[in-house]
């Protein structure tokens, strides 16, 4: 994990090993926060792009590294203070030369986020 304490995975699910049910919670009280920003915390697109690639390397049990971005939309900003809660459906298919096709969707409260289209290799 790449900022210790920064969220918890709490629940993965899955009905057929290719899309992904993943809730995680964020902790709002992260020091990240004292910089991102005091008074009205946000959490960071890059952190979110972090948070996506760990659960799917939890999901893959290996270590991964993005190597194309094909699309990212954030939608709307997460203050991790209203909103601790996050839900991600992510489908995950590997690609005939061994890389891992990536689509995520994140939303809290149902209202969603952030939109991820990507590929990522074995590190």
């Amino acid at each position: 994990m790449l900022l210790e304490d920064f969220y918890k995975i709490k629940h993965i699910a899955t009905a057929d090993h290719i899309t992904w049910c993943v809730s995680a919670e964020l902790n709002p009280n992260h020091k990240l926060y004292q910089g991102h920003f005091p008074q009205h915390p946000i959490v960071p697109g890059v952190c979110l792009l972090q948070l996506i690639k760990e659960c799917t390397e939890t999901i893959q049990n290996t270590t991964l590294l993005y190597t194309q971005i094909t699309s990212c939309k954030f939608l709307s900003a997460i203050n991790p203070t209203e909103n601790q809660n996050l839900e991600f459906t992510m489908t995950i298919k590997s690609t005939e030369n061994g890389q891992i096709d990536l689509l995520a969707e994140g939303k809290a409260a149902n209202n969603c986020f952030i939109k991820l289209k990507a590929l990522a290799i074995n590190k």
